[in-house]
């Protein structure tokens, strides 16, 4: 599910981020060792509703610490030169009582969708957001993308009707859903199934992932 309501993070501390655990906008890394890996975070984060990277963070919420100077320099090699159209990063460093320091790196949600990343072969591909982990877009998501509107704050999120509701809970507890799921769910056929998933996916209320074995909605 798409919801600006649930980007909580940028408003906590830094116990409260951690203890809030990973999810669609927030992720830890220990240490940036991969530029083309911290990039297609970047971009997923970008291509979405924006997050936060605590560095020197483990992904069992235990804090390293970090040397912020060394990280700053491959987060900004990550976005500049791994990113296309480039991605500006706001940093801060945050003291822990142990005096370790964590590097807060906020993305924001862009207005020059679709970013795409370099991976190891020298190829560019979009991805965005699911939950904890950042997926490549499909064909579907890059048109999608591009046709969106700069993000706005204060822009109100859709109605939903009856079926959307249905559909909003189902994925509250089964993460995806296909279309034949949904035609199941709420006895239409497959084909006025599609259709009301691809009106949401319009609506921003839920996100389209083309799979090789069948398509998802998420």
């Amino acid at each position: 599910m798409e919801c600006r309501e649930i980007f909580f993070p940028m408003q906590l501390n830094l116990a409260d981020l951690i203890k809030s655990g990973e999810g669609e906008n927030l992720d830890f890394k220990q240490k940036i060792t991969s530029l083309d890996k911290i990039a297609k975070t970047i971009c997923s984060f970008a291509n979405t509703s924006g997050g936060i990277i605590l560095v020197g963070v483990r992904d069992n919420r235990a804090i390293t610490g970090i040397d912020p100077e060394e990280e700053k320099y491959m987060l900004e090699q990550a976005s500049q030169h791994y990113c296309q159209p480039a991605i500006s990063l706001e940093y801060e460093e945050i003291e822990d009582e142990d005096e370790l320091v964590v590097l807060k790196v906020t993305v924001a949600e862009s207005s020059l969708k679709p970013h795409s990343s370099m991976n190891k072969t020298g190829e560019w591909q979009v991805y965005i957001r699911q939950r904890d982990k950042s997926l490549p877009a499909g064909s579907y998501m890059i048109r999608h993308l591009k046709s969106q509107p700069s993000p706005a704050e204060d822009d109100p999120l859709p109605q939903m009707d009856k079926n959307e509701l249905k559909i909003a809970g189902y994925l509250r507890v089964h993460e995806r859903i296909t279309v034949k799921e949904l035609s199941t769910l709420i006895n239409f056929s497959k084909r006025r199934a599609q259709r009301l998933l691809n009106q949401m996916v319009q609506k921003g209320l839920v996100r389209l992932f083309e799979h090789e074995k069948e398509d998802y909605y998420a």
